[in-house]
């Protein structure tokens, strides 16, 4: 039975993976503080983080890793590399761009699935879905809002592959440019309005280019002002070398914490994809949601292992959406605490006023 090793298990998105992998796999987790006794499922282990050997002895008990220990962005490299020494296959819930800059030197030496999270993660699989569906893929659009309390790891993640290029702000993607796109759109969610703006991520550029697509955006909510500001205070504060960005941080999940005070948390993503199938113009739309971002992470981080380990995968860098099976996905996620319903308009040719509606 093949081993899978879950750097951070006790996390908010190591801790949900276990279950989804309990049974097939042999199993071993690692925690800092927050103490936890093997058993049958699992076998536990402490790790520091920032101990180069601790994080050796871990992997060299694993078939694949997944490193959800803390901000990829901070060490994400540094895990990586120890697994391409030993020949690990390495995945990681983020790690877009900025690791993939990162490990070019190394790349050859190893298999790395990044973008193995809810974004980028499922996100670009429900592109790339949408886009597959059609005869003729033509535009693609999303957007998602989460209205939840982060964790620490996840602010500064945001915060710091926002810096090193995770995507283009107020920006679209347009028969092979990027175009600047300053519109803002507005959305009932929830019985509750969310303002969003165009972010075009490197996920969707690369859909987008993949496709041939003619038009391409990306809309993340607004945060707010309160908020954006304090985002803004964390980088200068990092780009400064201050390590006060971390309280910033903890200041931003309180607020956070505030706005939300006693509402219902949950995670939605959109996909609205037009193309041409069977010489019809058709619009398809993905939905997906649950109560925590983590779980859908969860989700994609485990089915990117199991591939990672089914398939045959040449050494090089890969997305979770070029090798996990979409299909047996949509299968297996009622069970996983994720909601997911696709539906598809067919619109007559040249007229765009009327259609009839039909489940995909």
């Amino acid at each position: 039975m093949s081993c899978i090793g879950v750097l951070g298990g006790t996390g908010e998105i190591g801790s949900r993976i276990l279950p989804i992998l309990k049974g097939k796999h042999s199993l071993i987790a690692s925690y800092y503080t927050r103490v936890r006794m093997s058993h049958d499922d699992c076998e536990y282990m402490r790790v520091d983080i920032s101990d180069r050997q601790q994080i050796k002895a871990f992997c060299q008990r694993c078939d694949v890793v997944i490193n959800c220990a803390g901000a990829s962005y901070l060490n994400g490299e540094n895990v990586a590399r120890i697994a391409a020494d030993l020949c690990v296959p390495y995945i990681d819930p983020s790690g877009e761009a900025f690791l993939e800059d990162k490990l070019k030197d190394v790349k050859d030496r190893n298999i790395f699935v990044l973008s193995s999270g809810y974004f980028p993660g499922m996100s670009g699989l429900l592109m790339k879905y949408t886009c597959g569906f059609f005869d003729v893929p033509e535009t693609i659009c999303g957007l998602s809002v989460s209205d939840e309390i982060p964790s620490q790891s996840a602010i500064e993640d945001f915060i710091l592959t926002n810096l090193s290029g995770f995507g283009t702000a107020l920006c679209c993607y347009n028969s092979g440019t990027i175009e600047r796109d300053e519109n803002e759109r507005i959305e009932m969610i929830r019985g509750k309005e969310y303002k969003f703006q165009n972010y075009l991520t490197v996920e969707a550029e690369r859909v987008a280019k993949m496709y041939s697509l003619q038009k391409a955006n990306w809309y993340n909510s607004s945060f707010g002002d309160a908020i954006i500001q304090k985002l803004q205070t964390a980088v200068i504060q990092y780009r400064s070398g201050k390590n006060e960005y971390k309280s910033t941080v903890r200041e931003v999940i309180k607020t956070f914490r505030n706005n939300i005070k006693d509402s219902c948390q949950f995670s939605y993503t959109r996909i609205e994809g037009r193309g041409i199938l069977r010489n019809n113009r058709i619009m398809m739309t993905s939905e997906i949601s649950s109560d925590c971002s983590s779980e859908i992470s969860a989700v994609i981080a485990a089915y990117a292992a199991e591939a990672a380990l089914s398939t045959d995968l040449a050494n090089g860098i890969h997305y979770a959406m070029d090798i996990v099976n979409m299909d047996q996905l949509m299968v297996d996620i009622p069970k996983l605490n994720v909601k997911l319903n696709i539906e598809n308009i067919i619109l007559k040719r040249g007229t765009y006023d009327e259609c009839e509606e039909g489940e995909l």
